[in-house]
């Protein structure tokens, strides 16, 4: 029946049942709306992450809705929109971790100030009777212990000695009880803190207890934001890298190509300059010729007139 209802609402649209009043206020929603939650569109919505936890952020106020969802991985815009959506959802994940990660830091240090254990509760009266005797004993066998000692009687004293060990043996056993709750109360209440939710653990604890916190939804929430900011930031790096190696890529592009500009216009230069000497130097030489055939026309028309000129002749009178 739903899917046969999702059919028509993808046919005839989610207002094919309403009249034409209500059609009249009815605007229906796609992806692209401001109402839609774009952080459930590309990937989660930190909303839905701690729910009925510490730290519940409370009903996303925008709409989730999955044929929306769908409708958006379906459209010719989608790519150009994930990366509008994550920035946002980045942004918002960053200022959540920063909130936790001063509780982190708050807690470290509550834990860090060492708490000096409460000292142990007097002994009953009884005891205490008990105690002070046994002390007694125990000094004045040791000043027996060192008198012998002095006086060489090396055996009695190892003697007495064993009866001290004994004695000292009874104090700590009237004793011990009492220190060994207070050091078990100390253990019990030794914390530790999680780094990745920020929460208080028992510090060596069930591993069944452990276990439910690390699979629980608070860690398992903080440990989704987290690795989003670190998979998002490391997106990010290396399309800042491959920009700045394009960049490189196109300016090293650039300067050869103004290299080679440069070669072609020094080339042009000096072919204009090997032109313009050429044609210098074939001017002269042409010059030079024209003025050499002009005085040699002149040499031979000299020649040429003095061969037509009449040879006067001198005759001597004979007498």
């Amino acid at each position: 029946m739903d899917a046969q209802r999702a059919l028509l609402d993808e046919l005839m649209g989610a207002a094919r049942n309403l009249t034409e009043e209500e059609r009249r206020g009815y605007k229906e929603v796609t992806w692209d709306d401001k109402e839609v939650c774009g952080f459930y569109m590309v990937r989660f919505c930190p909303h839905d992450l701690f729910v009925n936890t510490r730290s519940d952020l409370g009903p996303c106020p925008r709409i989730h809705d999955q044929k929306l969802k769908e409708s958006f991985e379906k459209s010719p815009r989608h790519d150009a929109y994930v990366p509008k959506f994550e920035a946002e959802l980045a942004l918002f994940c960053e200022k959540l971790v920063m909130d936790l990660d001063r509780r982190v830091r708050r807690g470290r240090e509550r834990l860090a100030q060492e708490v000096e254990p409460a000292p142990p509760p007097p002994l009953p009266a009884e005891k205490s009777e008990q105690l002070s005797v046994l002390e007694e004993k125990i000094k004045n066998l040791l000043e027996q212990v060192e008198s012998l000692g002095e006086a060489g009687k090396v055996d009695e004293a190892e003697a007495l000695m064993r009866k001290v060990e004994t004695l000292n043996a009874e104090k700590t056993a009237l004793t011990q009880p009492q220190n060994d709750k207070v050091l078990m109360f100390a253990q019990e209440k030794k914390m530790a803190l999680c780094e990745i939710c920020g929460s208080f653990l028992v510090a060596n604890d069930a591993a069944e207890r452990t276990q439910s916190h690390v699979t629980g939804k608070q860690h398992v929430g903080y440990g989704m934001v987290r690795d989003f900011i670190t998979e998002f930031k490391a997106a990010k790096e290396k399309a800042s890298e491959e920009e700045r190696l394009a960049q490189e890529k196109e300016a090293e592009e650039r300067r050869k190509r103004r290299e080679k500009e440069y070669e072609r216009r020094r080339d042009r230069e000096r072919s204009r300059e090997h032109d313009v000497r050429g044609y210098r130097d074939g001017g002269r030489g042409t010059d030079s010729r024209l003025r050499n055939g002009r005085n040699g026309g002149r040499d031979r028309h000299r020649d040429r007139s003095r061969s037509r000129s009449p040879v006067k002749h001198s005759y001597r009178r004979s007498s």
